[in-house]
């Protein structure tokens, strides 16, 4: 009787390695290597939500933000990506924002968005008149509620939400709306 010897596998007595062993390690080291570039993609399309936890921090006080301009600030850590805009909203824009539906952001005149381009990550100038331009590739987004006006960018800008004390006018960032870089939804 013949014994059928196919369904062992090939092994090498010298405790080398198998031609089957060998190619089988080969194609699950390519497969690794040729998936490893797509894997920060997957940051893209299926980002992290930021944990709403209590990351409160006063960042400004009424009195330190004329109406019409800008207090630069990091939320909510102090790396670069975390720079953002406090800005003090002259009242006609405030009033504008208002009759447009569009002061949802806005708190007793004060707005806050954060300054990286959700189109390739370039940190923004500061704002001009009713609008903040990204120099690298000319994005617009609006001052009021950081939507995209004109140029590349998908997404609106990550919002800071603000809160103020009355009593003492100090003006607190409570939450970041959105993802730094990737916008909002």
């Amino acid at each position: 009787m013949v014994t059928d010897d196919s369904s062992q596998p090939d092994e090498v007595e010298d405790g080398g390695l198998s031609r089957r062993a060998f190619l089988r390690f080969l194609l699950a080291v390519s497969t690794l290597l040729t998936l490893a570039p797509f894997a920060p993609m997957s940051q893209f399309f299926f980002p992290k939500r930021n944990e709403s936890s209590s990351n409160r921090r006063k960042i400004a006080n009424v009195k330190e933000v004329a109406e019409g301009s800008t207090k630069v600030f990091f939320y909510p850590g102090e790396e670069d990506v975390d720079r953002s805009f406090l800005v003090h909203l002259p009242h006609e824009l405030a009033d504008r924002a208002r009759d447009e539906g569009k002061d949802e952001f806005i708190v007793d005149g004060f707005v806050a968005l954060n300054t990286v381009c959700t189109h390739l990550q370039c940190v923004t100038g500061f704002p001009e008149e009713d609008q903040i331009v990204c120099p690298c590739h000319g994005g617009y987004f609006s001052l009021v509620d950081g939507t995209v006006i004109d140029g590349p960018p998908p997404r609106p800008l990550p919002m800071i939400k603000l809160e103020i004390e009355q009593k003492t006018g100090d003006i607190y960032a409570v939450e970041l709306i959105g993802k730094i870089g990737y916008g909002r939804e």
